[in-house]
């Protein structure tokens, strides 16, 4: 039989040698951005800085609002910039990591130009107007794609860099235990040589705050179980990472729906409009999207019946899950609002 072709290696020189003489880059994260997509960032601007001897900015959407990732930020120092302040017209290079073009979970304008799309997610179309597209669906992590360049190059690496890739391969595959690949084994163990302990335990260890336990206290005290549904009102919450801190997170071998508020924009109050319809652009469900794994992560509108279904759907289509509940059990269900969290029992 023969051998099976070798997937195209990425032209890196070929993609930088692009970008020569541009001397200033704007690189997006996806919204609200996590461990993978800030390493990935971290290590994109450090590149482009050592090749191009660029200037490069970070910016993201909505907040850093999980204690761990809020802790990888402070302790790193690393600068971010909102997107609300930012001109993307006066860059020269625009790039997107850990997320593409017109996803809904990025704050890159619909359309704009774009010339970097790093990603580790399904392709979309709008990233082939990218010309340095690189997209390896079949990697556990973003940062692992960037990490993989800079070893290519030859360029060296300090603490603060290793340090914040191995805390993305870390959270992004789960200590190499949910979808890591080789190529994040390789990248783990080259990099564990380089980070700086004292940090990392800091990012893994943060402190959290007392909404922390008080949005614990209420998933608890409102857990209730229809069928193979586990429906927990978290009630109104201070920032939207409170339901992936929270521990009732931590069920054995679930696949499971993350519903999440955001802040509000209309008004003056945080989290008091609706809960933002997002689902992960792995389902094919074109109303938005966030990262997916195994451990599936969205949202619900409203906890209205139709939503409702929806999420069971994504859930049978994409982790095996079957909602088993009575139809009696579903309208429960479909009555029940506030920031929900779903999870199906194994």
């Amino acid at each position: 039989m023969d051998e099976p072709p070798q997937k195209t290696r990425f032209d890196l020189a070929g993609a930088l040698a692009v970008l020569k003489g541009r001397k200033t880059a704007l690189i997006y994260m996806h919204d609200n951005p996590d461990p993978d997509a800030l390493a990935a960032a971290m290590g994109l601007k450090w590149l482009l800085e050592y090749e191009l001897g660029a200037t490069v900015t970070l910016a993201h959407g909505g907040i850093v609002g999980r204690a761990q990732n809020r802790a990888m930020v402070d302790t790193l120092k690393v600068t971010l910039m909102p997107v609300e302040q930012i001109d993307p017209d006066a860059f020269e290079v625009i790039a997107l990591v850990d997320s593409q073009p017109e996803t809904g979970n990025n704050s890159l304008p619909v359309g704009h130009r774009i010339d970097i799309v790093i990603d580790h997610h399904p392709v979309r179309p709008g990233s082939a107007r990218a010309a340095w597209c690189d997209i390896r669906p079949d990697f556990g992590a973003t940062s692992t794609i960037v990490f993989e360049y800079l070893r290519t190059r030859g360029v060296p690496l300090d603490a603060r860099l290793a340090t914040a890739f191995f805390f993305a391969l870390r959270t992004e595959t789960r200590d190499l235990g949910r979808e890591a690949t080789d190529a994040e084994r390789d990248a783990y163990l080259s990099l564990i040589t380089q980070v700086d302990h004292g940090l990392l335990y800091r990012m893994s260890h943060p402190k959290v705050p007392c909404a922390h336990f008080a949005a614990l206290d209420r998933a608890l005290r409102s857990a209730q179980v229809f069928g193979d549904i586990v429906a927990v009102n978290l009630g109104t919450l201070r920032y939207p990472d409170l339901v992936a801190e929270s521990q009732v997170l931590q069920f054995q071998g679930t696949a499971c729906a993350e519903h999440r508020t955001q802040r509000g924009k209309e008004s003056g109050q945080q989290d008091q409009h609706r809960i933002n319809s997002i689902f992960s652009n792995r389902t094919g469900f074109p109303i938005g999207t966030v990262g997916w794994h195994r451990t599936f992560r969205s949202c619900l509108n409203d906890s209205h019946a139709s939503d409702l279904q929806l999420g069971f759907l994504v859930l049978k289509r994409q982790g095996g899950k079957r909602y088993s509940g009575s139809s009696a059990d579903f309208e429960k269900l479909s009555s029940i609002h506030g920031n929900l969290l779903l999870r199906t029992k194994e």
